[in-house]
């Protein structure tokens, strides 16, 4: 409970015309969310928990490879989440996954399933590790946060493993600290260049 009372007001539900997905506030009032949740839209709309909405919301930066997108900056009184390295985190620690996991209403409220950190998976060409947990993943979850029980955010979710069966999945969330920097470098092209898109 205090995990989700200290995260989950800064996740925040995604929509776009053909899916909706999750995402969260960092820095500057910037929205953080998966590619594959916003691709190929300009926009979305974003609403957080305490039932706050944001039409029209801009999508401001991609990194592709890493499945990354930037939206916003939004105003927002929501406070800003800030990335933790979990991957030193021994396997079988308490972990929680809080998103928007197959949401159908239009001003929702997020969702925290629970499992506990079950293998590190490299992915070498991408220089990315994921985090796998039984905790429950589907779709709607992408652009949500992985959290410790210290309430650390220390992953971002994005893919349910195997994709193609039909009953349970892993969570496969890519690690924080691999994408700190990569997030950072987004940020610095919308910072440099304001009229990127």
């Amino acid at each position: 409970a205090e995990v989700f009372e200290k995260v989950a007001p800064s996740v925040a539900f995604v929509e776009v015309n053909d899916g909706t997905g999750s995402g969260f506030l960092v820095d500057g009032g910037y929205l953080i969310t998966n590619a594959h949740v916003v691709w190929p839209n300009d926009k979305a709309r974003v609403v957080f928990s305490d039932g706050s909405e944001h039409e029209d919301v801009p999508v401001r930066n991609w990194d592709l490879l890493a499945d990354l997108a930037v939206l916003g900056p939004l105003d927002t009184k929501q406070q800003p989440l800030t990335l933790a390295d979990g991957e030193n985190l021994p396997i079988g620690s308490e972990i929680y996954l809080i998103g928007y996991p197959g949401e159908v209403e239009d001003l929702p409220e997020p969702t925290l399933t629970q499992g506990v950190l079950s293998r590190r998976r490299e992915w070498q060409a991408a220089k990315l590790t994921y985090l796998q947990s039984d905790a429950t993943i589907i779709g709607g979850q992408s652009g949500g946060v992985l959290v410790s029980n210290a309430g650390e955010v220390i992953g971002i979710s994005g893919l349910g493993w195997p994709a193609a069966w039909d009953g349970f999945r892993f969570a496969m969330v890519a690690s924080a600290a691999d994408l700190a920097p990569r997030i950072n470098a987004l940020m610095m092209d919308i910072l440099s260049n304001p009229g990127i898109h």
